[in-house]
Protein backbone atom coordinates (compact mmCIF):
# COMPACT_ATOMS: atom_id res chain seq x y z
CA UNK A 1 0.00 0.00 0.00
CA UNK A 2 2.86 2.54 0.88
CA UNK A 3 4.36 1.52 -2.52
CA UNK A 4 1.76 2.33 -4.52
CA UNK A 5 1.27 5.70 -2.59
CA UNK A 6 4.96 6.55 -3.38
CA UNK A 7 4.37 5.78 -6.85
CA UNK A 8 1.42 7.90 -7.07
CA UNK A 9 3.00 10.56 -5.53
CA UNK A 10 6.21 10.21 -8.01
CA UNK A 11 3.72 10.44 -10.72
CA UNK A 12 2.36 13.38 -9.84
CA UNK A 13 5.30 15.31 -9.44
CA UNK A 14 6.27 14.18 -12.39
CA UNK A 15 3.28 15.40 -13.89
CA UNK A 16 3.50 18.79 -12.36
CA UNK A 17 7.40 19.84 -12.79
CA UNK A 18 6.74 17.97 -17.03
CA UNK A 19 6.03 21.59 -18.29
CA UNK A 20 9.05 23.87 -16.38
CA UNK A 21 11.41 20.50 -17.46
CA UNK A 22 10.07 20.99 -21.31
CA UNK A 23 10.67 24.52 -21.15
CA UNK A 24 14.22 23.92 -18.94
CA UNK A 25 15.15 21.31 -22.05
CA UNK A 26 13.80 23.96 -25.17
CA UNK A 27 16.44 26.87 -23.82
CA UNK A 28 20.05 25.98 -25.39
CA UNK A 29 22.65 25.46 -23.40
CA UNK A 30 24.65 27.50 -25.96
CA UNK A 31 24.58 29.57 -28.48
CA UNK A 32 26.87 30.24 -32.15
CA UNK A 33 25.74 32.93 -34.00
CA UNK A 34 26.65 35.40 -36.61
CA UNK A 35 25.02 38.86 -37.31
CA UNK A 36 22.30 38.25 -38.75
CA UNK A 37 21.47 35.69 -36.47
CA UNK A 38 22.47 37.83 -33.78
CA UNK A 39 19.42 40.44 -35.25
CA UNK A 40 16.55 37.40 -35.79
CA UNK A 41 16.78 36.54 -32.12
CA UNK A 42 16.69 40.20 -30.81
CA UNK A 43 14.02 41.02 -32.82
CA UNK A 44 11.80 37.72 -31.64
CA UNK A 45 13.21 37.91 -28.21
CA UNK A 46 13.54 41.56 -26.80
CA UNK A 47 11.33 42.39 -24.73
CA UNK A 48 11.48 46.18 -25.81
CA UNK A 49 9.97 44.81 -29.00
CA UNK A 50 7.58 42.49 -27.20
CA UNK A 51 5.87 45.39 -25.04
CA UNK A 52 5.86 47.81 -28.85
CA UNK A 53 3.58 44.78 -30.30
CA UNK A 54 1.42 45.05 -27.13
CA UNK A 55 1.22 48.80 -27.18
CA UNK A 56 -0.06 48.19 -30.75
CA UNK A 57 -2.56 45.85 -29.82
CA UNK A 58 -3.87 48.14 -27.03
CA UNK A 59 -4.05 51.06 -29.48
CA UNK A 60 -6.15 48.48 -32.02
CA UNK A 61 -8.72 48.25 -28.87
CA UNK A 62 -8.62 51.90 -28.75
CA UNK A 63 -9.25 52.61 -32.37
CA UNK A 64 -12.26 49.83 -32.57
CA UNK A 65 -13.57 51.69 -29.49
CA UNK A 66 -13.77 55.04 -31.04
CA UNK A 67 -15.61 53.66 -34.00
CA UNK A 68 -18.33 51.83 -31.72
CA UNK A 69 -19.08 55.03 -30.75
CA UNK A 70 -20.65 55.67 -34.14
CA UNK A 71 -22.85 52.26 -33.56
CA UNK A 72 -26.54 52.30 -31.50
CA UNK A 73 -26.21 52.19 -27.89
CA UNK A 74 -29.03 50.23 -25.77
CA UNK A 75 -29.14 51.07 -21.77
CA UNK A 76 -31.90 49.58 -19.71
CA UNK A 77 -32.99 51.29 -16.42
CA UNK A 78 -34.65 50.26 -13.16
CA UNK A 79 -35.79 51.81 -9.89
CA UNK A 80 -37.62 50.66 -6.52
CA UNK A 81 -38.57 52.90 -4.18
CA UNK A 82 -39.97 51.98 -0.38
CA UNK A 83 -42.23 54.94 1.65
CA UNK A 84 -41.12 55.49 5.16
CA UNK A 85 -43.72 57.68 6.11
CA UNK A 86 -47.13 57.03 4.35
CA UNK A 87 -47.84 59.03 1.68
CA UNK A 88 -50.68 61.75 1.59
CA UNK A 89 -52.01 64.27 -0.49
CA UNK A 90 -54.41 67.58 -0.35
CA UNK A 91 -58.11 67.96 -1.75
CA UNK A 92 -59.93 70.43 -1.34
CA UNK A 93 -58.01 71.27 2.27
CA UNK A 94 -58.20 67.85 3.20
CA UNK A 95 -55.10 65.75 3.94
CA UNK A 96 -55.82 61.98 2.78
CA UNK A 97 -53.53 59.32 3.62
CA UNK A 98 -52.95 57.31 0.41
CA UNK A 99 -52.15 53.57 0.24
CA UNK A 100 -49.35 53.19 -1.45
CA UNK A 101 -45.91 51.77 -0.46
CA UNK A 102 -43.71 51.72 -2.77
CA UNK A 103 -43.11 53.11 -6.18
CA UNK A 104 -40.95 50.88 -8.99
CA UNK A 105 -40.17 51.87 -12.76
CA UNK A 106 -38.33 49.95 -15.49
CA UNK A 107 -37.17 51.39 -18.47
CA UNK A 108 -35.16 51.28 -22.40
CA UNK A 109 -33.58 53.80 -23.48
CA UNK A 110 -32.16 53.88 -27.63
CA UNK A 111 -29.50 56.33 -28.45
CA UNK A 112 -27.72 56.83 -32.51
CA UNK A 113 -25.82 59.41 -33.45
CA UNK A 114 -26.21 61.25 -36.08
CA UNK A 115 -24.32 64.31 -36.63
CA UNK A 116 -21.56 64.49 -34.01
CA UNK A 117 -18.30 65.79 -35.45
CA UNK A 118 -16.27 65.35 -32.67
CA UNK A 119 -16.60 61.80 -32.58
CA UNK A 120 -15.80 61.79 -36.27
CA UNK A 121 -12.48 63.74 -35.47
CA UNK A 122 -11.98 61.61 -32.10
CA UNK A 123 -11.76 58.12 -34.79
CA UNK A 124 -9.26 60.64 -36.96
CA UNK A 125 -6.85 60.77 -33.86
CA UNK A 126 -7.04 57.20 -33.23
CA UNK A 127 -6.04 56.35 -36.14
CA UNK A 128 -3.27 58.76 -35.57
CA UNK A 129 -2.34 56.46 -32.59
CA UNK A 130 -2.03 53.96 -34.51
CA UNK A 131 0.50 55.45 -36.57
CA UNK A 132 2.56 56.51 -33.82
CA UNK A 133 2.05 53.04 -32.11
CA UNK A 134 3.61 51.48 -35.75
CA UNK A 135 6.34 53.83 -35.86
CA UNK A 136 7.58 53.75 -32.28
CA UNK A 137 7.39 49.63 -32.62
CA UNK A 138 9.81 50.48 -35.32
CA UNK A 139 11.91 53.10 -33.68
CA UNK A 140 12.49 50.13 -30.92
CA UNK A 141 13.82 48.09 -33.94
CA UNK A 142 15.89 50.32 -35.22
CA UNK A 143 17.39 50.86 -32.33
CA UNK A 144 17.54 47.10 -30.87
CA UNK A 145 19.38 46.47 -34.44
CA UNK A 146 21.66 48.97 -33.98
CA UNK A 147 22.26 47.85 -30.24
CA UNK A 148 22.72 44.46 -31.45
CA UNK A 149 25.35 45.66 -34.48
CA UNK A 150 27.68 47.28 -32.76
CA UNK A 151 27.49 44.86 -29.64
CA UNK A 152 28.51 42.53 -32.03
CA UNK A 153 31.15 44.45 -33.63
CA UNK A 154 32.29 45.20 -30.10
CA UNK A 155 32.65 41.31 -29.51
CA UNK A 156 34.78 40.77 -32.47
CA UNK A 157 36.98 43.90 -32.28
CA UNK A 158 37.86 42.75 -28.24
CA UNK A 159 38.23 38.89 -29.70
CA UNK A 160 40.83 40.23 -32.74
CA UNK A 161 42.68 42.41 -30.29
CA UNK A 162 43.18 38.86 -27.79
CA UNK A 163 44.33 37.21 -30.91
CA UNK A 164 46.86 40.09 -31.82
CA UNK A 165 48.01 40.53 -28.32
CA UNK A 166 48.43 36.49 -27.84
CA UNK A 167 50.52 36.80 -30.97
CA UNK A 168 52.50 39.85 -29.44
CA UNK A 169 52.91 37.83 -26.55
CA UNK A 170 54.20 34.84 -28.57
CA UNK A 171 56.56 37.43 -30.42
CA UNK A 172 57.76 38.56 -26.65
CA UNK A 173 58.42 35.09 -25.87
CA UNK A 174 60.43 34.16 -28.91
CA UNK A 175 62.44 37.55 -27.85
CA UNK A 176 62.90 36.91 -24.20
CA UNK A 177 64.08 32.51 -25.09
CA UNK A 178 66.32 34.04 -27.60
CA UNK A 179 67.95 36.31 -25.23
CA UNK A 180 67.65 34.06 -22.95
CA UNK A 181 69.91 31.75 -24.84
CA UNK A 182 72.16 34.34 -25.51
CA UNK A 183 72.71 35.20 -22.31
CA UNK A 184 73.44 31.80 -21.02
CA UNK A 185 76.04 31.51 -24.12
CA UNK A 186 78.08 34.41 -22.37
CA UNK A 187 77.41 36.29 -26.49
CA UNK A 188 74.01 38.70 -24.98
CA UNK A 189 74.38 41.34 -21.91
CA UNK A 190 71.82 40.32 -18.76
CA UNK A 191 69.81 43.70 -19.55
CA UNK A 192 68.75 42.08 -22.73
CA UNK A 193 67.58 39.18 -20.68
CA UNK A 194 65.94 41.25 -18.32
CA UNK A 195 64.32 43.97 -20.60
CA UNK A 196 62.77 41.23 -22.77
CA UNK A 197 61.23 39.57 -19.81
CA UNK A 198 59.69 42.62 -19.09
CA UNK A 199 58.35 42.94 -21.81
CA UNK A 200 56.77 40.34 -21.99
CA UNK A 201 55.38 40.11 -18.40
CA UNK A 202 53.83 43.48 -19.13
CA UNK A 203 51.13 41.99 -21.79
CA UNK A 204 49.75 39.54 -19.67
CA UNK A 205 47.49 42.19 -17.58
CA UNK A 206 46.41 43.74 -20.82
CA UNK A 207 45.67 39.60 -22.02
CA UNK A 208 43.57 39.71 -19.31
CA UNK A 209 41.95 42.89 -19.53
CA UNK A 210 41.12 42.23 -22.97
CA UNK A 211 39.62 38.78 -21.76
CA UNK A 212 37.18 40.27 -19.19
CA UNK A 213 36.13 42.90 -22.36
CA UNK A 214 35.05 39.77 -24.47
CA UNK A 215 32.98 38.41 -21.32
CA UNK A 216 31.20 41.71 -20.12
CA UNK A 217 30.46 42.25 -24.09
CA UNK A 218 29.30 38.62 -24.81
CA UNK A 219 27.02 39.51 -21.85
CA UNK A 220 25.57 43.07 -23.09
CA UNK A 221 24.85 41.04 -26.36
CA UNK A 222 23.03 38.55 -24.67
CA UNK A 223 21.09 40.61 -23.00
CA UNK A 224 19.64 43.15 -26.34
CA UNK A 225 18.67 39.45 -27.76
CA UNK A 226 16.50 38.46 -24.49
CA UNK A 227 19.03 35.05 -23.89
CA UNK A 228 19.10 34.00 -20.60
CA UNK A 229 23.10 35.62 -19.28
CA UNK A 230 24.11 32.04 -18.46
CA UNK A 231 24.15 30.65 -22.26
CA UNK A 232 27.31 30.46 -23.43
CA UNK A 233 27.68 32.54 -26.16
CA UNK A 234 29.93 32.13 -29.36
CA UNK A 235 29.79 34.82 -31.80
CA UNK A 236 31.60 33.97 -35.81
CA UNK A 237 33.53 35.81 -37.66
CA UNK A 238 36.32 38.47 -37.38
CA UNK A 239 36.57 41.81 -38.50
CA UNK A 240 38.91 41.01 -41.56
CA UNK A 241 35.76 39.88 -43.02
CA UNK A 242 34.23 42.86 -43.71
CA UNK A 243 37.58 44.36 -45.46
CA UNK A 244 35.89 44.56 -48.33
CA UNK A 245 32.68 46.69 -46.74
CA UNK A 246 34.86 49.36 -45.85
CA UNK A 247 34.14 51.63 -48.93
CA UNK A 248 35.56 55.30 -49.57
CA UNK A 249 32.32 57.77 -49.84
CA UNK A 250 34.72 60.63 -51.79
CA UNK A 251 32.07 62.78 -50.60
CA UNK A 252 29.39 61.64 -52.58
CA UNK A 253 27.04 60.17 -50.22
CA UNK A 254 23.62 62.24 -50.17
CA UNK A 255 21.57 62.58 -46.55
CA UNK A 256 18.58 61.77 -46.92
CA UNK A 257 16.17 62.02 -43.64
CA UNK A 258 12.54 61.63 -44.66
CA UNK A 259 12.62 57.74 -43.25
CA UNK A 260 14.11 59.03 -39.54
CA UNK A 261 12.11 57.66 -36.99
CA UNK A 262 12.54 60.59 -34.72
CA UNK A 263 11.11 63.34 -37.30
CA UNK A 264 8.42 60.45 -38.33
CA UNK A 265 7.20 60.81 -34.87
CA UNK A 266 7.03 64.26 -34.73
CA UNK A 267 5.39 64.49 -37.94
CA UNK A 268 2.98 62.31 -36.29
CA UNK A 269 2.80 64.50 -33.40
CA UNK A 270 2.23 67.40 -35.45
CA UNK A 271 -1.43 65.52 -37.30
CA UNK A 272 -2.14 64.90 -33.67
CA UNK A 273 -1.83 68.64 -32.51
CA UNK A 274 -3.73 69.83 -35.77
CA UNK A 275 -6.64 67.02 -35.00
CA UNK A 276 -6.59 68.08 -31.63
CA UNK A 277 -7.29 71.93 -33.12
CA UNK A 278 -10.50 70.18 -35.31
CA UNK A 279 -11.53 68.14 -32.59
CA UNK A 280 -11.87 71.46 -30.18
CA UNK A 281 -13.79 73.26 -33.01
CA UNK A 282 -16.21 70.52 -33.42
CA UNK A 283 -17.03 71.31 -29.57
CA UNK A 284 -18.63 74.82 -31.15
CA UNK A 285 -20.80 72.36 -33.75
CA UNK A 286 -24.33 71.65 -33.23
CA UNK A 287 -25.14 67.79 -33.10
CA UNK A 288 -27.94 65.49 -33.72
CA UNK A 289 -28.80 61.96 -32.48
CA UNK A 290 -31.85 59.67 -32.59
CA UNK A 291 -33.11 58.44 -29.31
CA UNK A 292 -35.86 55.63 -28.41
CA UNK A 293 -37.46 55.62 -25.05
CA UNK A 294 -39.56 52.91 -23.39
CA UNK A 295 -41.13 53.35 -19.43
CA UNK A 296 -42.79 51.54 -17.54
CA UNK A 297 -43.58 52.54 -13.83
CA UNK A 298 -46.49 53.13 -11.52
CA UNK A 299 -46.78 52.22 -7.94
CA UNK A 300 -48.98 50.44 -5.24
CA UNK A 301 -48.91 49.01 -1.86
CA UNK A 302 -47.62 45.69 -0.76
CA UNK A 303 -51.21 43.63 -1.44
CA UNK A 304 -51.06 45.14 -5.06
CA UNK A 305 -50.86 42.72 -8.09
CA UNK A 306 -50.66 44.83 -10.51
CA UNK A 307 -47.55 45.51 -10.94
CA UNK A 308 -47.34 42.16 -12.75
CA UNK A 309 -50.43 42.62 -14.80
CA UNK A 310 -51.18 45.96 -15.33
CA UNK A 311 -54.35 45.03 -16.80
CA UNK A 312 -56.17 44.06 -13.51
CA UNK A 313 -58.67 46.82 -12.55
CA UNK A 314 -58.36 48.33 -9.31
CA UNK A 315 -60.09 47.74 -6.43
CA UNK A 316 -61.31 49.96 -3.13
CA UNK A 317 -59.38 47.24 -1.01
CA UNK A 318 -55.90 47.35 -3.53
CA UNK A 319 -55.48 50.56 -5.16
CA UNK A 320 -52.33 50.70 -7.66
CA UNK A 321 -51.68 51.81 -11.31
CA UNK A 322 -48.92 51.32 -13.58
CA UNK A 323 -48.34 52.94 -17.12
CA UNK A 324 -46.06 52.21 -19.83
CA UNK A 325 -45.19 54.48 -22.74
CA UNK A 326 -42.45 54.41 -25.92
CA UNK A 327 -41.39 57.69 -27.49
CA UNK A 328 -38.63 58.32 -30.45
CA UNK A 329 -37.68 61.36 -31.52
CA UNK A 330 -34.77 63.16 -32.44
CA UNK A 331 -31.90 65.52 -29.81
CA UNK A 332 -30.20 68.73 -31.38
CA UNK A 333 -27.17 70.26 -28.89
CA UNK A 334 -26.38 73.63 -30.03
CA UNK A 335 -23.83 74.92 -28.38
CA UNK A 336 -24.28 79.05 -27.30
CA UNK A 337 -21.49 80.12 -25.26
CA UNK A 338 -18.17 78.49 -24.24
CA UNK A 339 -15.78 80.99 -23.36
CA UNK A 340 -13.02 78.38 -22.04
CA UNK A 341 -12.84 76.51 -25.57
CA UNK A 342 -11.37 79.79 -26.86
CA UNK A 343 -8.46 79.66 -24.37
CA UNK A 344 -7.72 75.39 -25.06
CA UNK A 345 -7.45 76.54 -28.85
CA UNK A 346 -5.21 79.31 -28.47
CA UNK A 347 -3.05 76.35 -26.43
CA UNK A 348 -2.96 74.03 -29.42
CA UNK A 349 -2.06 76.36 -31.47
CA UNK A 350 1.01 77.54 -29.79
CA UNK A 351 1.74 74.31 -28.85
CA UNK A 352 2.12 73.54 -32.95
CA UNK A 353 4.36 76.22 -33.29
CA UNK A 354 6.14 74.86 -30.43
CA UNK A 355 6.37 71.47 -32.11
CA UNK A 356 7.26 72.61 -35.68
CA UNK A 357 10.49 74.83 -34.38
CA UNK A 358 11.39 71.38 -32.14
CA UNK A 359 11.14 69.59 -35.52
CA UNK A 360 13.53 71.87 -37.25
CA UNK A 361 15.85 71.52 -34.56
CA UNK A 362 15.97 68.05 -34.33
CA UNK A 363 16.77 67.71 -38.05
CA UNK A 364 19.51 70.46 -38.04
CA UNK A 365 21.12 68.10 -35.00
CA UNK A 366 20.19 64.48 -37.11
CA UNK A 367 22.03 66.41 -40.41
CA UNK A 368 25.33 66.88 -38.26
CA UNK A 369 24.97 63.30 -36.76
CA UNK A 370 24.72 61.82 -40.29
CA UNK A 371 27.37 63.87 -41.68
CA UNK A 372 29.76 63.30 -38.85
CA UNK A 373 28.98 59.51 -39.31
CA UNK A 374 29.98 59.62 -42.69
CA UNK A 375 32.89 61.63 -41.90
CA UNK A 376 34.15 59.27 -39.63
CA UNK A 377 33.86 56.37 -42.32
CA UNK A 378 35.56 58.11 -44.94
CA UNK A 379 38.15 58.65 -42.05
CA UNK A 380 38.21 54.91 -40.84
CA UNK A 381 38.86 54.04 -44.79
CA UNK A 382 41.89 55.91 -44.46
CA UNK A 383 42.77 54.55 -41.31
CA UNK A 384 42.26 51.05 -42.39
CA UNK A 385 44.22 51.82 -45.72
CA UNK A 386 47.30 53.15 -43.98
CA UNK A 387 46.96 50.96 -41.01
CA UNK A 388 47.09 47.42 -43.63
CA UNK A 389 50.24 49.05 -44.76
CA UNK A 390 51.76 49.77 -41.60
CA UNK A 391 51.32 45.86 -40.92
CA UNK A 392 53.04 44.40 -43.68
CA UNK A 393 55.85 47.41 -42.95
CA UNK A 394 56.39 46.61 -39.12
CA UNK A 395 55.98 42.95 -39.99
CA UNK A 396 58.87 43.38 -42.47
CA UNK A 397 60.86 45.51 -40.09
CA UNK A 398 60.53 42.94 -37.27
CA UNK A 399 61.54 40.05 -39.47
CA UNK A 400 64.95 42.10 -40.56
CA UNK A 401 65.41 43.19 -36.91
CA UNK A 402 65.15 39.41 -35.83
CA UNK A 403 67.54 38.23 -38.06
CA UNK A 404 70.26 41.53 -36.82
CA UNK A 405 69.38 40.10 -33.66
CA UNK A 406 70.29 36.38 -34.17
CA UNK A 407 73.05 37.71 -36.23
CA UNK A 408 74.92 40.01 -33.43
CA UNK A 409 74.26 42.75 -35.24
CA UNK A 410 71.22 44.43 -33.77
CA UNK A 411 70.20 44.76 -30.14
CA UNK A 412 67.01 43.95 -28.23
CA UNK A 413 65.54 47.26 -27.49
CA UNK A 414 66.01 47.40 -31.81
CA UNK A 415 64.28 43.97 -31.86
CA UNK A 416 61.43 45.07 -28.74
CA UNK A 417 60.19 48.07 -30.50
CA UNK A 418 59.95 46.33 -34.17
CA UNK A 419 57.48 43.49 -32.16
CA UNK A 420 55.57 46.56 -30.48
CA UNK A 421 55.17 47.71 -33.91
CA UNK A 422 53.57 45.21 -35.38
CA UNK A 423 50.91 44.60 -32.63
CA UNK A 424 50.13 48.38 -32.59
CA UNK A 425 49.47 48.16 -36.13
CA UNK A 426 47.67 45.10 -35.81
CA UNK A 427 45.36 46.63 -33.27
CA UNK A 428 45.51 50.00 -35.20
CA UNK A 429 44.17 47.63 -38.37
CA UNK A 430 41.06 45.78 -36.24
CA UNK A 431 40.10 49.02 -34.24
CA UNK A 432 39.87 50.92 -37.93
CA UNK A 433 37.63 48.45 -39.34
CA UNK A 434 35.30 48.69 -36.22
CA UNK A 435 35.10 52.29 -36.15
CA UNK A 436 33.77 51.98 -39.92
CA UNK A 437 31.38 49.43 -39.13
CA UNK A 438 30.43 51.61 -36.00
CA UNK A 439 29.90 54.77 -37.98
CA UNK A 440 28.18 52.51 -40.54
CA UNK A 441 25.35 51.31 -38.19
CA UNK A 442 24.77 54.73 -36.96
CA UNK A 443 24.33 56.56 -39.86
CA UNK A 444 21.86 53.85 -41.08
CA UNK A 445 20.21 54.22 -38.12
CA UNK A 446 19.88 58.22 -38.49
CA UNK A 447 18.27 57.62 -42.10
CA UNK A 448 16.32 54.84 -40.54
CA UNK A 449 17.17 51.90 -42.52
Amino acid sequence: MKMNLSKKMSIAAIALLSPWLMNAQNKPASLELNLDEAIEIALSENPTIQIAGQEIARVDYSKKAAWYGLLPTLDGTGQYGKYLTPATMSLAGMRIDLPTDFTASLGLQLGLPLIAPSLWKSIQLTELEMQMAVEKARASKITLRNDVTKAYYQILLAQDSYKVLQEGYELAKSNYDEAKKRFELGVAAEYDYISAEVQMTNLQPNLLQVENGIAQAKMYLKVLMGVDVSVSLTVKGNLSEFENDVVGLNGKQGIELANNTDLQQLNIQQLQLEKSLQLQRTQLMPTLAAFGQYTYAGQGNKESVSFMNPTAPPTPANTSWFGQGLIVGLQLNVPIFHLGNNTKLKQTKIQINQLQMQRDYAENQLSVQARTALDNMDKAVKQVNTAKKATTLAQKAYDISAKRYETGMGIMIELQNAALAVTQSRLSYQQAISDYLTAKADYEKIIGQ
